[in-house]
C-alpha cells in the first residue's frame, strides 16, 4: 500500500522543537513496515535537507507560506505518487481540495484533539461536508472517537479509536544514565529530597496553578518535598505571559521549593523524568489522550493525574497511578504524597505497575490499527466500484 501522510504545517517531520502532531506522525509511519511505501509531506526548517528518506520513508519538505499554498504543492506532489490511501494529519479543511484532485483514493483525517473540528476554526456546515468527503477519521482515544461521533454526527463506523504508543526503552535506559545525578546537581537537588515532577506546556487548560496549590499543602506536612515544573508556553518557547508569571507568583511563598525548567527537546526527556519520583499531569480541560502519562509511566513512575477526556484509558487508579478530580487535589494530594512515602515499597511497586502498562502501548500497534482503518475504507471503495460496475 502506498501511504501519503499529510502533516499540518506548523513543524517539521521528524520534529526538532517536539511538537506532538509531529512526534506521532515519525513513530507511527517507522512501524508501517517495509511492505508499505510511505511519503510523509511536511515543512522545510533549517535542520533539514529539503527532502529526504529516513527509516524506510520518503519525506517530502515544502516552505509553509501559508495552508493553501503549502497544500497545493503537495498536491501537485502526489499527482505523480498516486497513492493509495491519503492521511491528514489534524487539518479536516485540507480535505475538500484532496477531494477534488483525487476522487477514487481513500482519505483519512487523524484528529489529534477536538481544536481543528471547533466552530471558531471551521463552520459545523464545512465540517459536516468535509464527514461526507472523507472516509474516515482517526482519534487517539475511544474518549474523543465518542465526541466527534456526538459532535459532528460522523456514523460511528467512520470513526477509529487507536490509541498512541511509547518506545519504553530510551526511557529505560535513562535510568542507567550517570546523567541523572549530575541533572539532579544542577538542579540543586539533595539526594534524600522528594521529588514531584510535571512536564508539559504552561497554559491554564494542563492545570499547573492547580498543582501548585495543592503543592503548597504537600509543603506543609513534607519538608524534603520539591517541585520540578518542565515546560515553556508552547514548543521551543519560553516566553513570559500572563499566566506563566501568575504561576511564578503561586510558587514564590516556596521559595527553592519549587523550580521552573525551561522547554526541554523531548529526547532529552527520558533523562528529566527520572529526577523525579512522582509525575503529576494536573490537566483541568478534556485531554484527548495526554502523552505525558504514558512517558511518565515508561519511566517506571507512578502518576497523579485528573479523570479529564481519555486520561482513564491510560491511568488506572490506584494501581498504576491516582485518578483525581481537579477539585479534589488540594485535599487529596497531601494525603497520596503521605501514602505514597509512608508505605514501604508502594511507589515502586506502583511504578511497576505503571511499566507493563506502558509496554502495552506500543507504536506497532498504533500503526496496525492505522492500517486497519486503512484496508477498510479501501475494501468499501472496491466494493462499491464493483457494484457501480456490475449496475453497469
Amino acid at each position: 500500500m502506498k501511504i501519503a501522510i499529510i502533516s499540518p504545517g506548523p513543524f517539521s517531520v521528524p520534529p526538532v522543537k517536539g511538537s506532538s502532531v509531529e512526534h506521532d506522525i515519525d513513530e507511527v509511519s517507522k512501524m508501517f513496515g517495509p511492505e508499505h511505501q510511505v511519503t510523509i509531506y511536511t515543512r522545510t526548517c533549517p535542520t533539514y535537507p529539503r527532502s529526504s528518506f529516513e527509516e524506510g520513508r520518503d519525506i517530502i519538505r515544502f516552505p509553509y507560506k501559508g495552508p493553501g499554498p503549502y497544500l497545493k504543492r503537495i498536491i501537485g506532489d502526489l499527482k505523480r505518487r498516486s497513492p493509495d490511501v491519503i492521511l491528514v494529519e489534524n487539518r479536516p479543511n485540507f480535505v475538500p481540495a484532496l477531494r477534488r484532485k483525487f476522487p477514487s483514493v481513500p482519505i483519512y483525517v487523524n484528529m489529534h484533539s477536538h481544536v481543528y473540528a471547533a466552530k471558531w476554526f471551521i463552520s459545523p456546515e464545512k465540517m459536516r461536508h468535509i464527514v461526507r468527503l472523507a472516509d474516515g477519521f482517526i482519534t487517539n482515544s475511544e474518549y474523543l472517537r465518542q465526541h466527534f461521533i456526538e459532535k459532528h454526527r460522523i456514523p460511528p463506523d467512520k470513526v477509529h479509536a487507536v490509541h498512541l504508543g511509547v518506545d519504553v526503552t530510551p526511557y529505560q535506559l535513562a535510568k542507567i544514565n550517570f546523567g541523572v545525578r549530575n541533572l539532579r546537581r544542577k538542579l540543586g537537588l539533595r539526594h534524600d529530597d522528594r521529588i514531584m515532577f510535571y512536564a508539559g506546556r504552561l497554559m491554564r487548560a494542563k492545570g499547573v496553578h492547580v498543582l501548585l496549590k495543592a503543592f503548597r499543602k504537600v509543603c506543609e506536612q513534607d519538608p524534603k518535598a520539591k517541585l520540578i515544573i518542565v515546560g515553556g508556553t508552547g514548543y521551543g518557547s519560553n516566553r513570559m505571559n500572563p499566566y506563566v508569571r501568575y504561576l511564578h507568583q503561586l510558587a514564590k511563598p516556596l521559595g527553592d521549593r519549587v523550580k521552573f525548567v525551561n522547554f526541554i527537546p523531548s529526547q532529552e526527556m527520558p533523562l528529566y523524568y527520572q529526577i523525579g519520583d512522582i509525575v503529576a499531569t494536573p490537566s483541568v480541560w478534556q485531554e484527548p489522550f495526554c502523552r505525558v502519562n504514558l512517558e511518565a509511566m515508561a519511566s517506571g513512575k507512578p502518576v497523579i493525574t485528573t479523570p479529564r477526556g481519555g486520561i482513564g484509558e491510560v491511568v488506572t487508579h490506584e494501581d498504576s497511578g491516582y485518578v483525581i478530580s481537579p477539585k479534589e487535589w488540594e485535599k487529596e494530594l497531601p494525603r497520596i504524597w503521605d501514602e505514597l512515602w509512608s508505605i514501604p515499597h508502594l511507589r515502586n511497586q506502583m511504578g511497576k505497575r505503571a511499566l507493563v502498562r506502558a509496554k502495552q502501548f506500543s507504536w506497532y500497534a498504533t500503526a496496525q490499527g492505522y492500517l486497519q482503518a486503512f484496508e477498510k475504507g479501501a475494501d468499501k471503495r472496491a466494493r462499491v466500484a464493483a457494484a457501480y460496475k456490475k449496475v453497469g
